[in-house]
């Protein structure tokens, strides 16, 4: 089967790691089934015949009939895959910038009287000849 997937993946001009963001799974997952170090397990395959329906199971599985269903034209179907949406995480706040100004009055009282409670207490400036210095603020 490690050689019908290759198949598969050059016909649809897809890396592994492509197919692998596809299906949802571990990239490590199809490096060690194009390997043939693992067996693909049921579950595998079907979210390859989930995600890729013109797929012929019966040549994914036996290796007989076409690659494609009868009603597939023989085209990858890149554009037609899905493409999954980046993850949107928010920026890391800067250690440098300072927090967003509070909209009402009542909020920066309410922010005032908060004690910190982690308030930097010293910062070690480590540098590559393996000395370090120390800031402490006031």
């Amino acid at each position: 089967m490690k050689d019908r997937l290759s198949q598969f993946l050059q016909l649809e001009h897809l890396s592994p790691a492509r197919f692998a963001d596809i299906l949802g799974v571990q990239r490590s997952g199809i490096s060690h089934i194009l390997s043939g170090r693992n067996k693909p397990g049921f579950d595998f395959i079907e979210k390859v015949l989930t995600k890729f329906p013109e797929m012929n199971a019966e040549w994914l599985i036996t290796g007989k009939g076409k690659t494609y269903k009868e009603q597939h034209s023989q085209e990858p179907t890149q554009t037609s895959l899905p493409i999954p949406e980046p993850e949107q995480t928010p920026a890391p706040a800067s250690i440098f910038s300072s927090p967003p100004p509070a909209s009402q009055p009542e909020q920066r009282a309410e922010q005032q009287k908060q004690p910190e409670a982690h308030a930097i207490s010293k910062i070690i400036i480590l540098y590559n000849d393996k000395s370090f210095s120390e800031y402490r603020p006031e």
